[in-house]
């Protein structure tokens, strides 16, 4: 048996330790997530190794913390490692500091993936972060809008037929669902409006319908209905209904359990919103069109107990001390009422003109003449779109295209690489004996990149923010096919062929005008059965295109390439009504830019990085994009007739199939293409409906529901066969070695003479 003398000293021991230990999670705090330490007790407890990223719950943090008082919230960040907890007074957050610093909360498979918590006073949880209980404009929530007896009614519609026969409804993968009056068609996002159902709104739903019309909460009569069933356990992913095929006010009933809906606004704002059963929820004005609305599959809920003193199956903590409580949930049968907007060129229209997302009137929106109105148009629907959805966009970003990888595993060791739009960096590192760096021009992607461990740098492709010749190895993937006019997509070119050294070479790629070649559909045209199966749509299959994809985790999601398929764990990211990518989940970033000329970057005065300084983000100097006004040089002679004389397959672009625009095409306006569709035109706008990543940066997991926070639109210049060959031709001192077509991208790799 140990003296007390020992005993006495092993804690000392201990202690220095857990105090040394704590004084370096403080100083990484306060540098690195700029979070203000207090030395003294506050009510706020920041709990490292208590985030998301260690697989910590909140469900698992409540009973643990609210035994020392009363709670007022917990606060949980995607990709972080540390969680806020709240409580009522600074009294009760001093006891969990002192009984909790240093548990173990969790024994890994190996002592090294223990999970201990460490816990840190705080002065506030950052304002962009902070969780708010009030309720978005527009949306209204009437409690016990229908009977017990009307409720049970309605719940044995979702197992029976009109003839009282069970019926079979559609088993996704996150619930059972079943429409009325329109089937709502996950393939494209929509209803057939000409394919009505024979079975219309249930006879039983026109009474408490007419109330809600009566009383104002709706205008119109729905004739659309959704219903879906969901056990404990799951949810839906954060969605915005379709704008173009709905009106305004959809009418949601929920019935058998209570269910918190998380509310996310795209400038960070998260709303948590308690659903109690038979209540009728109204989504109206911002709450429809400008808020997400999402349930996170979990089989509880952390809600006020306050709000749990009416629910029959309460549990957790005592209900009446005013702080947080558990709700467990039961299966739950949510019945959704739309009406379905017949006139879909009036609602496109309308949609146009007064689209929340920032793209306001894209009829406004022409095929650029200029230089000018080229950056014009990339700044806005390049530059803009991918810098609001960078951290979303990175969050879908997992396996690089196996033929980009090919690639970079074939050139020497020691050779130097540069990702041109390497955008989160997923094709970095994958060959260790290189030495890589990365540059993108939306500065929020290249702070991802370099978070990563990855050497990074913001730049523009058409004025690349390097040394000409001091490259051995450039990728340029899904990045040129976003510069506006055939001039800029030659100037980016003729950037990639100046940083390479003699001999160096690089690859790249560019989304297709062709998403079907010898009698092959691309993965971005093909319907995934497993897709549907899940509840994916594919309208705004733009998020999938060759470069950058909204892909859902959950579901299948099929490289632009084919060769990757992932069943993910953030299968909960699927949406019922949304755009989820079904092509290759590329690096793909933005990096056109608007600067101007055909010069070299030191002629342009662009500032050179220093490449010796330790993984940082730089910024170069954008002084000389203030007064772009040339007009672009005639665009015909930028064009080729011929193809490439290398080792090409390919066949010939004339100037008449060319994508540039000619004078009598001066005043054409960009279309906005429809997703998992054929290209009608090359130069074009594409949809991304944002699952906004104000949603994702609260959100740990999601479940499969419309996700359509925002909708941007995306320049695309998409390439015809040979094309590409034909302007690498233009380019003095390179020539193509390589060209082939990879699931809807022409694809070339260049060699420096």
């Amino acid at each position: 048996m140990a003296s007390p003398l020992t005993v006495d000293n092993d804690l000392k021991r201990s202690d220095k330790k857990l105090a040394k230990k704590m004084v370096k999670i403080e100083k990484r705090l306060m540098e690195n997530e700029n979070i203000l330490i207090s030395q003294e007790s506050t009510k706020i407890l920041c709990v490292q190794n208590g985030g998301l990223v260690n697989g910590v719950s909140q469900e698992e943090l409540l009973p643990l913390f609210s035994k020392f008082g009363v709670m007022s919230g917990i606060v949980m960040l995607p990709r972080k490692q540390y969680c806020f907890v709240c409580y009522a007074d600074a009294a009760s957050a001093a006891l969990a500091h002192e009984k909790l610093n240093g548990f173990l909360l969790r024994r890994g498979p190996d002592p090294a993936q223990d999970v201990y918590l460490y816990l840190c006073f705080v002065e506030k949880v950052p304002p962009s972060i902070s969780p708010s209980y009030e309720k978005p404009p527009g949306l209204d929530i009437v409690e016990e809008f229908v009977s017990e007896e009307t409720e049970q009614a309605l719940i044995k519609l979702m197992d029976l037929d009109a003839d009282g026969t069970a019926k079979e409804t559609s088993l996704m993968k996150h619930r059972r669902v079943k429409h009325f009056g329109f089937e709502f068609k996950y393939g494209i996002n929509d209803v057939d409006v000409n394919d009505p159902l024979t079975d219309g709104i249930p006879s039983i739903c026109h009474e408490f319908l007419n109330r809600a019309k009566d009383q104002g909460l709706v205008d119109h009569f729905p004739d659309q209905l959704t219903i879906n069933s969901y056990e404990p356990g799951q949810g839906i992913p954060a969605h915005v209904d379709t704008r173009e095929a709905f009106e305004d006010g959809i009418i949601a009933l929920s019935l058998g359990s209570q269910v918190v809906m998380d509310f996310r606004h795209d400038d960070g704002r998260h709303v948590s919103v308690l659903l109690p059963r038979r209540s009728l929820m109204v989504m109206r004005g911002e709450s429809r069109y400008v808020w997400s609305h999402g349930i996170t599959p979990r089989k509880s809920d952390i809600v006020a107990a306050q709000a749990c003193r009416n629910l029959t199956d309460s549990r957790g903590t005592d209900e009446n001390d005013g702080g947080l409580t558990l709700q467990n949930r039961g299966r739950r049968v949510s019945f959704t009422f739309r009406k379905v907007i017949k006139d879909r060129q009036a609602s496109k229209h309308d949609s146009c003109k007064n689209d929340d997302s920032g793209d306001v009137s894209l009829e406004d929106t022409s095929v650029p003449q200029t230089e000018e109105e080229a950056v014009a148009l990339e700044r806005k629907h390049v530059n803009k779109v991918y810098e609001d959805i960078a951290d979303h966009f990175s969050g879908t970003r997992y396996k690089p295209w196996p033929r980009v990888i090919e690639f970079v595993m074939q050139q020497p060791p020691l050779s130097l690489l540069a990702d041109v739009g390497c955008g989160n960096g997923k094709c970095l590192g994958a060959n260790k004996e290189l030495f890589e760096i990365g540059s993108d021009f939306s500065s929020n992607l290249a702070s991802i990149c370099h978070s990563r461990g990855f050497e990074t740098c913001v730049g523009d492709v058409t004025c690349l923010p390097f040394r000409s010749g001091s490259f051995d190895v450039v990728l340029c993937i899904a990045v040129i096919h976003h510069m506006a006019t055939k001039h800029r997509r030659h100037k980016a070119l003729s950037e990639v062929v100046r940083v390479l050294r003699r001999g160096g070479r690089a690859l790249v790629y560019v989304w297709a005008m062709e998403q079907e070649l010898n009698k092959s559909q691309s993965k971005y045209i093909k319907p995934r059965r497993q897709m549907r199966q899940d509840g994916v749509t594919h309208q705004d299959a733009a998020d999938t295109t060759s470069d950058r994809l909204t892909c859902d985790s959950t579901s299948v999601r099929a490289h632009e390439n084919g060769a990757e398929k992932l069943v993910g764990k953030q299968s909960d990211k699927v949406s019922e009504d949304s755009d989820i990518g079904t092509g290759e989940c590329s690096v793909g970033d933005t990096v056109s830019g608007p600067a101007s000329g055909l010069v070299s970057c030191s002629q342009q005065e662009c500032h050179k990085p220093d490449l010796k300084t330790p993984i940082a983000v730089r910024q170069i100097s954008t002084r000389h994009r203030n007064n772009v006004t040339e007009k672009s040089p005639d665009l015909e002679d930028l064009s080729s007739t011929e193809t490439s004389t290398n080792a090409c397959s390919v066949t010939s672009v004339s100037a008449d199939s060319s994508s540039e625009v000619s004078q009598a095409s001066h005043d054409k306006k960009l279309a906005v293409h429809v997703n998992r569709t054929q290209f009608k035109d090359q130069d074009l706008l594409v949809p991304w409906q944002l699952k906004t990543k104000s949603a994702d940066k609260t959100r740990s997991d999601g479940s499969d529901e419309p996700v359509k926070a925002d909708l941007f639109h995306r320049f695309y210049h998409v390439f015809r066969q040979g094309e590409l060959e034909a302007m690498c031709k233009r380019v003095p001192g390179c020539a193509v070695t390589q060209s082939y077509y990879d699931q809807g991208n022409w694809c070339v790799v260049l060699e420096r003479l």
